[in-house]
This record gives structure tokens, C-alpha cells and sequence, in this order.
């Protein structure tokens, strides 16, 4: 066999080798790619199955901090809606304080304040309305020693002389317990919540004039 023909018989049997060896080497490199996919998704479906409780969980508890934070908003600024409220009823009654009204009212305090009582009575009423107090008790003809203390808002302490009994019926005490009684009602109006009139108590409203 000539020379040309033994070189081009082995460089065929060369190149088919090759080939062979190429097409092994390409479904053995499909093969691996494939195989490292698959164990890829394997890994990711188990790094989200560990996963996803922790970031429900997380979520869970972002949503559960972010509603405290909006429920203590909303807590603290209706606590300041109901200072402001009683703190305008306060100054309602300083204006009344100083209105034509407030020697009616300041006769009705008395007249509830010694029911009872006797006689022998000791009265404690603020400087400003200590003449006002004098001329009551004497239209009323009771008998009673007037001292003179602070009573910014108005109104009268009054009591037995031995000191056994004492009723505080101040404008700022009927504050006080309107305060305490009304917060709820109070609160519900301010949350949008309807209230029955039925359940405002009377017993801390300034008494009416007769």
C-alpha cells in the first residue's frame, strides 16, 4: 500500500477516534451539566424550604411591631385629645367663675354641701369669694365661720366644727370626678364611637340654678 494511502487510512481512523471521543466527552459534560442543575434546584428548594418559615415568621413580626407602634400612636394621641378636652372644661368654668351665673351656682354648692349638716358650721372658700360667701349663708340663714384658703375654680369645703364631717364640693373636685367618670364616654366619642346620654352620669354636673 503506498505511503499517501497508509497516512490518510490512519488519519481517518485518527479522526474518527477523535470524534468518538469528543462525542463521549460532550454527552459526559450534558450529563454532568444536567446533574449539577438538578442538585442546584435541590439545594435552592431546600434552602427555601428552611427559609420560608423564618422570613414568614419575620414578616409576621414586623406586621405585629408596626400595629403596636400604630395602636400606642393612636393611644397616645387620644390620651392628649382628652387632656385637652378636660383642659378646655377647666377653663370653662374659670370663665363661669367670673360670669353673672357663678353667685347662682355658688348658692346651689352651698345649699347641697350643708344638707345635713346642722348648725355650727365651718366654711372654707377662696379669698376672692369670701364676700360672695358671707352674703349666701346669711340669705340662707345659716350660721357658719368662713376661712379663707385657695380655691382657684371656686366653690366651698364645708364641715361639722369638730371636724368629723367635711364635703368638698368645689368646682374643680366636680372636674375631678367627671374626669374619672366621663373618660370612657369621653374616649369613645373621641374614637368615633357612639354613646348613650343615658350612661353620662349627673351626679358630677354643676348643679342648675333653682
Amino acid at each position: 500500500m503506498p505511503l499517501d494511502d497508509i497516512l490518510r487510512a490512519m488519519q481517518g481512523q485518527a479522526d474518527s477516534e477523535i470524534g468518538g471521543i469528543t462525542q463521549a466527552a460532550n454527552a459526559e459534560a450534558a450529563q454532568l451539566l444536567a446533574e449539577a442543575a438538578a442538585e442546584g434546584k435541590a439545594i435552592r428548594s431546600r434552602h427555601r424550604a428552611r427559609a420560608e418559615p423564618m422570613l414568614i415568621t419575620e414578616a409576621a413580626s414586623l406586621q405585629n411591631k408596626a400595629k403596636l407602634g400604630a395602636l400606642r400612636a393612636i393611644a397616645n394621641a387620644r390620651e392628649q385629645l382628652l387632656t385637652d378636652s378636660f383642659g378646655h372644661a377647666e377653663d370653662c368654668l374659670a370663665e363661669i367663675r367670673r360670669s353673672k351665673q357663678y353667685t347662682a351656682i355658688f348658692t346651689a354648692l352651698v345649699q347641697e354641701a350643708v344638707e345635713g349638716l346642722g348648725e355650727d358650721l365651718v366654711a372654707r372658700v377662696d379669698p376672692h369669694d369670701a364676700p360672695l360667701a358671707t352674703t349666701v349663708f346669711a340669705q340662707l340663714g345659716l350660721r357658719a365661720e368662713i376661712q379663707e384658703v385657695p380655691i382657684p375654680l371656686g366653690g366651698l369645703e364645708i364641715g361639722t366644727r369638730d371636724g368629723r364631717v367635711i364635703i368638698v364640693n368645689t368646682l374643680a373636685s366636680r372636674l375631678d370626678r367627671a374626669r374619672s367618670i366621663l373618660r370612657g364616654p369621653v374616649a369613645a366619642i373621641l374614637s368615633g364611637k357612639s354613646k348613650s346620654e343615658q350612661e353620662w352620669t349627673t351626679t358630677t354636673a354643676i348643679p342648675t340654678p333653682a
